[in-house]
């Protein structure tokens, strides 16, 4: 692919943009906007412009055209606009543009727009969202939830429910009170979604992101745009992270889980508790890009010591660092745990030749990943993480502090951070260290959930956690985690602790993985992959923007971007088939400043 110049193009984002209509002056709904709608927007690399009411210079009509889906954003905007940009939107939307709207003042709306609106609605308040259980309620829009799935909401929302929808060739999509509070339809050649509740839905005290109801948001916009339908995303990842790893019994058999399912996890491992056999497993994976491994710690074997510490079995030459219990410690690379000081300098650079050395003997580089034990990184040491490739912290952890000591702070893309005092989700640049990069998707950070992101915690005989292993629940935690990620359009990570692992059978570990993989690939299309390239994606879309979206008069796509980026990465762009949409990809080349791609056809499949 190569530049050129550009062909075909009326207007600022393209043809293919989003144009979100907004009125300023509305504080409330405004900060309901920034943190619900455009967040997303930004995360989910989709191109828009906004028209502001509020601001007083008239935009000329020609910059209403040709868009792939009109918003309204708020309750009160669509009054704003005049009935000539009213008809001229109506009139794009029925030629094949998407419509969307969480205003819910349909009678105050210019009428050329009024069509575009489920005819009866009432307003109310809901406490509990469910899903249409009736034939015919599944919708793409709604897609990846058992039909009997309900939420039940931490404050009371403001709903506009929409009666007698079906007689009016709507289709309902959610419930609240027993009746439609969202609803999509087709509109000559375009699709309308209409939401009766407020984007004040993804406030934290609310409901807020990440919880399983993102997807509602972002297959409405799929959905509704003009095809095809370009935005740089992160593709549906699944991949894998185990933690304090020295091979368990097996020397890494339990990688081939994985492995039979396309993935390669991150292994962070504390080096000086592996073996000889352990050693030599790890470089055959290494060779054979099944895992990559990150430095963890040198040891922690304090559970060993415990009288109840029963492992499956025990490799024969694993060395016994602890004198049978006697002598057990947690060694670091660079933070000291207990006063969460870093370590002397002098300490440091000794433990990282240890590292090297470590790593050099088994033929293997270090991960590009930073998987830390409790993801403490003191600051002196990542001068040479850099140095090494290393730049991706999976944890939520910030360099420079303990574990349970983590600042106020809201990073990208929602700012998420649960009455644990922990940031679930994690894609942004760490605030100690600018080339450091956060590729961290953990648990569900909010009140009531439960489990966490070790999918085995609680469901083996792990210290008493558990009398027998619970396959069944280690699965549905497993597919649980991995659909709340997929249902914010990031990647899933399937997460555990070795130690867990080193409880059960690995035909226990297969069939828990098998299920995970299995549960989550019903009504959800994923894509198996490596922890470590999963990071180095998210960062490339993370530091470039996709900026205009064109479609030609011959179909074809073409596109600009700017911003910065070491590799290529993936385009996704939506297509529809019948009522339903799939997402395709295309390839784009590294970034170094601006990018106009040649005009690129778009792939059938």
């Amino acid at each position: 692919m190569t530049t050129s110049q550009s062909k075909g193009a009326s207007m600022s984002t393209g043809n293919r943009s989003v144009l979100v209509m907004v009125d300023s002056r509305e504080a409330a709904a405004r900060r309901d906007l920034i943190h619900g709608l455009f967040a997303a927007l930004r995360f989910w690399g989709v191109p828009h412009e906004v028209w502001d009411a509020a601001d007083g210079f008239p935009s000329p009509p020609a910059h209403f055209r040709s868009r792939a889906l009109y918003v309204l954003g708020h309750d009160g905007v669509g009054q704003r606009l005049q009935e000539t940009l009213a008809q001229q939107i109506a009139a794009a939307v029925q030629g094949g543009a998407g419509w969307l709207s969480f205003d819910r003042r349909v009678d105050s709306w210019p009428v050329a727009l009024r069509e575009l609106a489920p005819p009866t609605r009432r307003d109310g308040l809901a406490t509990r969202l469910s899903l249409p259980t009736e034939a015919g309620g599944a919708h793409f829009i709604n897609s990846g939830h058992d039909a009997t799935a309900a939420w039940e909401l931490m404050a009371a929302l403001p709903v506009t429910q929409l009666p007698g929808l079906v007689q009016a060739g709507w289709q309902p999509l959610l419930l609240a009170g027993g009746e439609p509070v969202l609803a999509c339809r087709q509109l000559g050649a375009g699709r309308a979604v209409f939401w009766g509740l407020s984007l004040m839905l993804y406030r934290e005290d609310v409901w807020g992101h990440g919880r399983f109801l993102d997807g509602l948001l972002w297959r409405s916009l799929v959905w509704a745009a003009a095809k095809p339908f370009a935005m740089r995303a992160i593709p549906p990842y699944v991949t894998a992270r185990v933690d304090d790893c020295h091979g368990a019994y097996s020397a890494f058999g339990y990688v081939d889980a994985f492995k039979r399912h396309g993935i390669a996890p991150n292994l962070g491992l504390f080096i000086d508790e592996l073996g000889p056999t352990d050693w030599a497993a790890v470089s055959q994976r290494y060779r054979a890009h099944e895992a990559d491994f990150s430095m963890h710690a040198f040891r922690d074997d304090f559970y060993k010591a415990r009288p109840d510490w029963r492992p499956y079995a025990v490799l024969a030459d694993k060395p016994d660092l602890s004198h049978g219990g006697r002598e057990t410690l947690f060694a670091g690379l660079s933070l000291d745990h207990d006063s969460g000081e870093a370590l002397p300098l002098a300490q440091i650079a000794e433990n990282v030749v240890r590292m090297d050395k470590a790593f050099a003997a088994a033929g293997i580089r270090h991960s590009k990943i930073i998987n830390a034990h409790y993801g403490e990184v003191g600051y002196p040491v990542i001068p040479a993480f850099l140095a090494r490739g290393a730049c991706f912290l999976c944890n939520n952890t910030v360099p420079g502090q303990l574990y349970a000591n983590q600042p106020m702070w809201s990073p990208a893309p929602y700012g998420l951070r649960g009455n644990n005092g922990r940031p679930g989700v994690i894609i942004d640049r760490s605030p100690a260290h600018p080339e450091l990069f956060f590729s961290s998707v953990g648990y569900p950070p909010y009140a009531g959930q439960s489990g966490g992101a070790d999918i085995l915690n609680g469901h083996v005989p792990f210290l008493g956690e558990a009398a027998a292993v619970r396959k069944d629940a280690a699965i549905a935690r497993g597919v649980s985690n991995v659909l709340r990620s997929l249902d914010m359009m990031c990647w899933a990570v399937i997460m555990t602790h070795e130690e867990r692992i080193d409880v059960i059978s690995l035909d226990d570990w297969d069939e828990i993985i098998a299920g995970v993989v299995a549960g989550a690939r019903r009504g959800w299309d994923l894509i198996p992959a490596s922890r470590e390239q999963v990071s180095v994606i998210a960062r490339r879309l993370s530091t470039t923007a996709l900026n205009r979206v064109d479609v030609l008069s011959d179909g074809r796509l073409q596109c600009e971007l700017t911003g910065q980026s070491d590799g290529p990465s993936p385009l996704m762009v939506w297509l529809n088939e019948g009522e339903d949409c799939r997402r395709v990809y295309l390839d784009l080349p590294a970034l170094d400043g601006f990018f106009r791609s040649e005009p690129m056809p778009v792939p059938s499949c």
